[in-house]
């Protein structure tokens, strides 16, 4: 059973034999038995530090050096640094408009910050999306509600309800599965199509990751209650290692991320993650316009293998766009050892983070797993340390949240920046990425700590509670960022005083 490093837990799941573990809360699902090393990894951090690794970048294949960690506010201290390789072909990508000047010299300023409260008091919230050219938020309830937040109020009833398909777990941990997230086409002010991901826990689809597309009714603020397609159903698997995330993509098409089947080092699914022809430990690309099984076109793998856009994911429970550049930002959950943060360059497909393998960039912290032959280890930009024996600034990281890149205007010392975050941990990071180059971390406090009164955090306004559980990063129209924080509220990032 694996050990808890915190009594402050997202998710739960039960592994074969009934023991708890968690997939996105403390111990990220984990197990420090048979398989699983825990502190007897390779790659030991050295004290005081936090270890990143960059990634290479460019259309094709190429192999970059990666700046790492360097010591910042907070705790943080010295890091190491590698070089990473990429691999995969130049496919898909719609190309962004010309990116601002970008540097990765040094670490961010990111200067004074606070969070304004935008909603609040709504029971399990996890996600919030706006569709485009709408000021509306979206507000999904892991419980299976959809609720909608216009012109400042929080409008009465319910956009979509599916939670006559799930029913939450109670008990020490919270239950994983449940409604994850909502994603709007480019188009959806005439089409009215929408689409959810979700893991029933009841009836025939219990336990199956599926991704269901919706119709707006004549009512705008009412779905029709029936979906029109099921766009991805996986076949039952653990409760845990859920994917959670899709989104449409600067080419328009629906990018879905899945977990790698549940247990414990891969154990349920074994080898799935590195089988391009099997839909588990994938970042999809799908074209709902398409025909079944909704492959889009440039995909980089045949066959059963056509829907795969990446692959050797262990659970990318949040991914996401840079609206400037179209490069794909990742955060992979990690098992009991490390988290990571991936970084894909525009266009590029096919390339394998190497799960089992690797956990972020250590190999073996599960035993006698492989690589798919004749692949390459796409190494991440961030690479978090979170073995008991850990002694870094995320140190108490238990499941990363991937982020965006700043490019909105109300906060301009953060343009350009990379936000990630973890759900209990109390520090986020923040980097630019440029090309090849991943800048040092700055290290910010989720909430002000009166021991380092300089360092970077987050001031609360609006009589907001102490900031702890963070679920999604998201952003809106026009490019500000929010954090779904505590179960129950969305909140802005605003200036600091």
């Amino acid at each position: 059973m694996k050990k808890q490093r915190t009594t402050l837990a997202f998710w739960m799941a039960l592994s074969l034999v009934g023991s708890a573990c968690l997939a996105l809360g403390a111990g990220a699902c984990s197990d420090d038995g048979a398989n699983g090393s825990g502190d007897a990894t390779s790659g030991t951090g050295s004290q005081g530090s936090t270890e990143t690794t960059g990634s290479g970048a460019g259309a094709g294949s190429g192999t970059g050096a990666g700046a790492t960690t360097a010591s910042g506010s907070g705790g943080a201290g010295a890091g190491t640094s590698a070089t990473g390789s990429t691999t995969g072909t130049g496919q898909g990508g719609a190309g962004g408009s010309e990116p601002p000047t970008c540097d990765a010299s040094a670490a961010p300023d990111v200067g004074k910050l606070a969070l304004a409260p935008v909603v609040t008091d709504v029971d399990k919230l996890v996600y919030a999306a706006q569709p485009k050219g709408s000021s509306d938020w979206y507000l999904v309830q892991q419980t299976g509600q959809i609720r909608v937040f216009s012109g400042g109020t929080l409008r009465p009833g319910v956009f979509l309800d599916v939670s006559r398909d799930i029913q939450l777990s109670s008990g020490p941990f919270d239950d994983e599965r449940g409604l994850f997230t909502i994603a709007f086409p480019p188009d959806y002010e005439t089409s009215g199509k929408f689409y959810i991901m979700m893991t029933p826990t009841t009836g025939a689809n219990m336990n199956r990751d599926t991704v269901l597309e919706y119709q707006r009714s004549d009512d705008p603020y009412v779905a029709n209650p029936t979906p029109t397609k099921t766009i991805l159903q996986l076949e039952s698997s653990m409760v845990n290692h859920n994917g959670g995330h899709i989104v449409f993509g600067p080419d328009g098409m629906l990018y879905v991320g899945t977990g790698d089947g549940g247990g414990s080092c891969n154990d349920n699914k074994p080898g799935a993650p590195q089988d391009p022809n099997s839909p588990f430990g994938k970042i999809l690309r799908l074209d709902p316009n398409a025909p079944a099984p909704y492959a889009a076109s440039g995909n980089p793998f045949p066959g059963d293998g056509a829907r795969t856009w990446h692959y050797g994911m262990r659970n990318p429970w949040r991914f996401g766009f840079d609206r400037a550049t179209d490069d794909l930002y990742i955060g992979d959950v990690g098992q009991n050892a490390y988290e990571e943060v991936d970084f894909v360059p525009a266009g590029v497909s096919g390339l394998n983070f190497g799960w089992a393998k690797h956990e972020g960039d250590h190999a073996d912290t599960c035993n006698g797993r492989t690589l798919r032959e004749g692949t390459t280890h796409t190494r991440p930009i961030v690479d978090i340390d979170r073995r008991q024996s850990a002694t870094g600034p995320f140190r108490d990281y238990v499941s990363v949240i991937g982020g965006f890149v700043y490019r909105g205007n109300e906060v301009p010392q953060l343009k350009g920046v990379y936000l990630f975050g973890d759900y209990t941990g109390g520090r986020m990071g923040a980097l630019v990425q440029c090309g090849d180059k991943t800048s040092p971390l700055t290290i910010i406090l989720k909430n002000p700590d009166p021991n380092t009164p300089n360092a970077p955090a987050f001031a609360r306004q609006g009589g907001l509670p102490t900031f702890e559980g963070l679920t999604a990063i998201v952003e809106d129209n026009a490019g500000e960022l929010y954090f779904v924080a505590n179960r129950d509220s969305l909140v802005k990032i605003v200036p600091g005083t």
